[in-house]
């Protein structure tokens, strides 16, 4: 199977730190308030942090394709 390319992994790992946690914090801020809001975002970008890194280092997404 073939490695995605370098631009999509890029994108794909900005998405899945950054959308996540801010739409949790947004929706939880909106439901419950300021705090459990703020805590919400918290515990999903810890999440997503846990899945780029696995990403990044066990799928190794970190390694480039080109060889110099």
């Amino acid at each position: 199977m073939q490695k995605i390319p370098d631009y999509l992994r890029i994108v794909i790992l900005m998405g899945i730190l950054c959308i996540p946690p801010i739409g949790a914090t947004q929706i939880g801020w909106f439901f419950w308030g300021k705090e459990v809001g703020i805590n919400c975002g918290m515990v999903v970008g810890t999440i997503s942090v846990t899945v780029a890194a696995y990403l990044m280092y066990q799928k190794g997404w970190r390694d480039s394709d080109d060889d110099y």
